[in-house]
């Protein structure tokens, strides 16, 4: 039994647009701390308020996904995986909106240029692990099992790095307090960071759940 077997081809092109709209709201974040890398400040808000629009849509395609999952899917299990997917695809996507909002709110020019460079890193990785995952998707919902599993294993490497970077972010903190006069500057890179870090955090999750069903799809036509 594949994938498209138990999906109509108007569900399959849902889930690919919902989860490229979450790729998008991400595509935003990056390019708005690039353009602030580079001191576009109008520009870099312009691409976060973009993201944030996106959100929006992607919402009302989740619940389109969700109320089509429940009246058209037979298996239980194939309804559990999509609703899950799409939840961890909606906190990847509550995430960056948090890390948007951070960045209307942060001096982001006074943060010290070794911090910059750790969050420019997290916002690549985060940009990395959405193309990851929809082509993990994309892959397993046209029954390409293997190249789907290959997808969420790399998702699972790029989380890894991640998890590297916001560690030296961390330790970058800890010595900033003598060189950050607002202590509640400090306070917000923190959760600003912690929001790039939990976008990996949650994509792999995705990931995790593609890679399940496509060894469970491959277990039953072998």
């Amino acid at each position: 039994m594949g994938i498209t077997d138990e999906l109509s081809s108007g569900l399959i092109k849902e889930l690919l647009e919902y989860a490229e709209l979450v790729r998008g709201v991400v595509k935003g974040l990056r390019d708005g701390i690039n353009l602030l890398n580079s001191m576009r400040a109008g520009a870099a808000m312009k691409a976060l308020a973009e993201g944030i629009k996106l959100d929006t849509k992607a919402d009302n395609i989740r619940r389109e996904i969700i109320l089509k999952t429940s009246t058209e899917v037979r298996h239980g299990y194939i309804r559990e995986w999509i609703a899950t997917l799409v939840r961890r695809l909606d906190l990847v996507s509550e995430s960056a909106k948090e890390a948007a909002r951070y960045l209307t709110i942060i001096p982001y020019l006074e943060i010290p240029i070794e911090l910059r460079d750790v969050i420019t890193e997290l916002s690549r990785l985060d940009m990395e692990s959405l193309d990851t995952v929809y082509m993990g998707l994309k892959a397993l919902l046209e029954g390409d099992l293997r190249r789907a599993i290959s997808y969420a294993n790399k998702a699972e490497k790029i989380e890894e790095e991640g998890d590297n970077v916001i560690v030296h972010g961390r330790k970058l903190l800890l010595g900033l307090g003598n060189r950050v006069r607002n202590p509640a500057l400090l306070i917000m890179l923190r959760d600003f960071m912690e929001s790039l870090e939990s976008i990996t955090d949650y994509a792999e999750d995705a990931a995790d759940y593609i890679r399940t069903l496509a060894l469970r799809i491959g277990g039953m036509s072998g």
